[in-house]
């Protein structure tokens, strides 16, 4: 099967057999999944590829790119192999050639979404803990699940005359406040979520090569064919949308694959225990093969095939949670799953290397930094278990817990400079 290039992070971290989702797709074919639930298919899911060749089932399919200046193809392949797919526009950026702040008190305003899961809560609690070991005062502003809260709080924060805003956009409608700040001189930093303006740097992983690489991983574990649940988090959210849109897209080979994906959990794995409980409850005779998600709620829904009497289909655990991993390393027998290394604790780090460098003055070269998270296999599952983890706990397993490299210094680093 092909498999995108390997970025330069990836032979690094291949030493550790940690595996991009670039090129970890080999390792999907060794796979195999006991199916969950009874055996009749339901009639009202859709195909994800009535009309595809079943050969190239479970394979990640080339995908471009929107980079209109070919900034990312100037820094070479070990970059542009990490954009594959990205749904965002890279342009130059807006902070370019400015100065940054290097002398006095230099505060940071964060602007996070709802704490809703241990994700939210880590990757906030990270930030804070990266940006004070940096000397910078922090105001952390955390708002409800509603965009137009989370936009008042970031016009807040362009009051408090804050030197940088790091934010989690909720959905669309951002690009006027980020306007409004870079007019204040203010550069801001998105996390997770990409906002097309030039005004803002994106810090975000990329959503749409890991649910095509997760999907592809499912399905060839399934032998392309069966039903794949997939379970959203919240819609419009541009990380679930195009973690899904690249789940398709790998489906469109599969023409035995049928993907439901009808479930919205907010992103809350008591949620999604109580939604996929329900599902299970009205669909007795529909097989689940395997579950994708858009976000880490795999405790909430191994949770729902329990208490369902269902046998656990696996699930593409896309943030990889203690308690599915440790789920995982105790039923390996039976259980063959898949699963994304997104650290919230890297990632924070990863924002908080950009934030300083922009503050330095280094000069970005771009609008859209894109990182290529790992793919966990049975291969290389070893790497990120501990026995300490326990089935049910819903906290992400971080870099610091498994040593595991997220995003390489020298990575980052290559985005600023002449």
């Amino acid at each position: 099967m092909t498999a995108r290039p390997a970025t330069a992070a990836t032979a690094t971290t291949r030493r550790n057999r940690t595996v991009r989702i670039s090129g970890a797709l080999c390792a999907a074919a060794l796979l195999t999944v006991t199916a969950a639930g009874c055996s009749k298919k339901s009639s009202d899911s859709t195909s994800a590829g009535a009309d595809s060749s079943s050969s190239s089932c479970g394979t990640v399919p080339a995908a471009k790119f929107n980079d209109t200046a070919g900034l990312i193809k100037a820094l070479g392949s070990d970059y542009t192999a990490a954009y594959s797919g990205y749904s965002g526009t890279v342009q130059m950026s807006a902070w370019a050639n400015w100065e940054g702040k290097k002398s006095g008190t230099i505060t940071v305003g964060i602007s996070e979404s709802q704490l809703t899961n241990p994700y939210q809560t880590l990757i906030n609690n990270a930030l804070q803990k990266y940006l004070k070991a940096q000397g910078y005062k922090v105001i952390d502003l955390v708002s409800t699940n509603e965009v137009t809260n989370q936009i008042s709080q970031f016009n807040q924060l362009i009051t408090d005359k804050v030197d940088l805003i790091i934010y989690q956009p909720l959905a669309a409608g951002f690009e006027s406040v980020v306007d409004k700040a870079a007019k204040a001189g203010i550069p801001s930093i998105s996390v997770l979520n990409n906002v097309a303006d030039a005004n803002t740097v994106n810090v975000v992983p990329n959503a749409f090569a890991a649910g095509e690489a997760q999907a592809a991983a499912l399905a060839k574990s399934m032998g392309g064919k069966g039903t794949i649940l997939g379970v959203h988090g919240i819609k419009g959210v541009p990380i679930d949308t195009d973690t899904f849109k690249g789940a398709k897209a790998a489906l469109a080979k599969c023409s035995g694959i049928t993907l439901d994906d009808s479930i919205y959990t907010d992103f809350s794995p008591t949620t999604a225990q109580t939604k996929v409980q329900q599902y299970l409850a009205a669909n007795p005779t529909k097989t689940i093969g395997g579950v994708l998600e858009g976000g880490p709620m795999t405790t909430g829904i191994i949770s729902a095939f329990q208490k369902s009497n269902v046998t656990v289909a696996p699930v593409a655990d896309n943030g990889l949670t203690k308690g599915g991993v440790a789920y995982w390393a105790a039923n390996q027998s039976s259980y063959k799953g898949v699963g994304l290394f997104n650290p919230a604790d890297g990632l924070a780090k990863a924002v908080v290397q950009v934030a300083k460098h922009m503050l330095d003055g280094d000069g970005i070269k771009a609008s859209d930094i894109v990182i290529n998270p790992p793919l966990v296999t049975s291969d290389n599952l070893s790497n990120f278990s501990k026995s300490s983890f326990k089935t049910g706990d819903a906290s992400t397993i971080t870099v610091g817990d498994v040593g595991q490299t997220f995003a390489e210094t020298s990575y980052i680093d290559g985005f600023f400079g002449s």
